[in-house]
């Protein structure tokens, strides 16, 4: 069974600007978008829950002092 196939369009001259990258890295035109676009979705999610996670700190914010760990560490 073959993988799916996802296709878009690109003017020419986009075409060919992502076909010079693909090659300087190596890659195939193919390999190098999907690579691209699976990177820039992980960052997406990444973003988004760092977003979430700074906004449930800032909710519930349980950070301290530097000297008060130290204390706390008994340093």
């Amino acid at each position: 069974m073959s993988n799916p196939t996802v296709t878009f369009r690109l003017s020419k001259e986009e075409k060919e600007f992502l076909e010079k990258i693909a090659d300087f890295n190596n890659l195939s035109l193919s390999d190098f978008v999907r690579k691209e676009a699976l990177e820039a979705a992980e960052e997406q999610i990444d973003r988004q829950t760092y977003k979430e996670l700074m906004k449930e700190h800032e909710e519930k914010d349980q950070s301290i002092a530097h000297e008060e760990m130290l204390s706390e560490l008994g340093l």
